[in-house]
């Protein structure tokens, strides 16, 4: 394959990630339930072809030659995506006044102070999750034996190191959340107690602090930290509705931010993560942006969220409150770090070969144990994809390994200081936080979290 060609195979690699997330976002934002992926493929098959990605392994293109294997995997199980996509848009699950879409009781759950309409939400929750389970576990199967076909295996060593990240955060966990379930829903942890999913979701959703997060102030917040840090978010599109099949939260599609709230601490930190994904992705060719940098630009700005200084001034919080905000927002973010590597686990596994009732099962213990509530059935086919999920893990290390290098280099304030818009523009023009060779362990960004639960700073 000479340069030209491989020049080539790069514009078709764009254009089809394009086009992906152009076709994703109408489903996830709810515009499209059913959406139209395999013809995407088909329209650019020569960027998502196993012989392609043997050429470019040949030329020495081996970055290249990932991708395209990673899109000839996703091409082989286009057609399920849409079905599960489709299942999912019109799934409903019985609440405690009548049936309701998947999202809605996603939604409910977390604001419901009543226990028993709660747990009837988590219920309807599961139950419409469970009915797209299928057709997505189907997905997810195709995926993995497509990735074996063209060269690609689980990453082991990060799944290792996703299991030092639940040791390392595994005292201050148990301790901080058992504490607060006692004190903010009277309830105990497993095995002796009986705290479940939706309790847990209902906990972290720090509805206690809702005040402080106002609705109106969040994008005037987000602004302002775009604007301090010399981000441009004309460069990415943010689309706040409430449409009935639009997921619950922000998320980032490509270089576009679906946004439906949820109300509070959660919508503040879902948006700041959400657009500083889209901002990474929107940052270059997406043939040459590492995987996870989205991921740890997006935790970058989350995590401002968490420094007391910068949240005393976005929430106009008291000083006195502070330190129990802080925790109370460093402990719904080590519940999501600590979810996805116990997922990540199970869905190297399913990489392997598991599959069924033995990989649902497998799922309901792993996120029962690392997230110390009761799990229910019907929600291992959403946390099935481990690149998505060890992307996630490496982006929360390396947003982790830059705030200590902004710190040293810009002080603590490093969002104020103008020097500081330079050097991320800079991360964002390389598409990368760093060199591969100095990826930091995934323990890093929970043992940060853990010292924030110990010190609330």
């Amino acid at each position: 394959m000479d340069p030209a060609e491989i020049e080539n195979v790069r514009q078709e690699v764009d254009a089809l990630a394009g086009d992906l997330a152009e076709e994703r976002f109408r489903h996830v934002s709810g515009v499209e339930p059913t959406p139209s992926i395999a013809p995407l493929f088909r329209a650019r098959s020569r960027a998502a072809h196993k012989a392609t990605a043997a050429a470019l392994r040949e030329a020495g293109e081996t970055a290249l030659a990932d991708r395209v294997a990673a899109l000839r995997a996703e091409r082989a199980s286009a057609e399920a995506e849409e079905t599960w996509r489709a299942e999912e848009a019109r799934a409903e699950g019985r609440g405690p006044d009548g049936r309701l879409p998947l999202a809605a009781a996603e939604r409910a759950l977390l604001r419901e102070r009543n226990r028993e309409r709660r747990q009837a939400f988590g219920r309807a929750a599961a139950e419409a999750a469970a009915l797209a389970s299928p057709p997505r576990e189907a997905a997810l199967e195709r995926r993995a034996r497509a990735r074996a076909e063209v060269g690609l295996a689980p990453d082991w060593q990060r799944v290792a190191e996703a299991d030092d990240l639940l040791a390392a955060s595994d005292d201050a966990y148990r301790d901080v959340l058992g504490w607060s379930a006692r004190r903010e829903l009277s309830l105990s942890l497993p095995p002796r107690g009986d705290l479940a999913r939706a309790d847990l979701l209902h906990l972290l959703a720090c509805v206690r602090y809702e005040g402080l997060f106002k609705a109106g102030m969040l994008p005037l917040a987000l602004s302002r930290v775009a604007e301090g840090l010399g981000l441009d978010l004309g460069r990415i599109q943010i689309d706040e509705a409430d449409r009935p099949a639009q997921w619950a939260g922000a998320h980032s599609v490509g270089g576009r931010v679906s946004f439906r709230r949820r109300g509070g601490a959660s919508d503040w930190l879902d948006l700041f993560a959400a657009a500083g994904r889209a901002l990474a992705w929107a940052s270059g060719p997406a043939h040459a942006l590492d995987p996870a940098f989205p991921a740890a630009f997006g935790e970058l700005l989350r995590g401002l969220l968490l420094d007391p200084i910068f949240l005393g001034r976005a929430a106009q919080a008291e000083t006195r409150e502070l330190p129990d905000l802080v925790r109370a927002l460093s402990l719904s973010r080590l519940f999501a770090l600590r979810a996805g590597a116990a997922a990540l686990r199970v869905a190297s596994e399913v990489e392997r070969g598991t599959s069924g009732a033995a990989w649902r099962e497998a799922h309901r213990q792993a996120l029962s144990a690392a997230a110390l509530a009761t799990w229910p059935d019907g929600l291992a086919a959403r946390d099935g994809d481990a690149a998505e999920r060890g992307a996630s893990l490496a982006g929360a290390a390396w947003a982790e390994w830059l705030r200590r290098s902004l710190r040293e280099r810009f002080d603590a304030d490093w969002w104020r200081n103008p020097r500081t818009a330079r050097h991320l523009a800079g991360l964002l023009a390389a598409g990368s936080a760093g060199p591969e060779k100095e990826r930091p362990p995934l323990a890093l960004a929970a043992e940060a979290l853990v010292a924030k639960l110990s010190s609330g700073t």
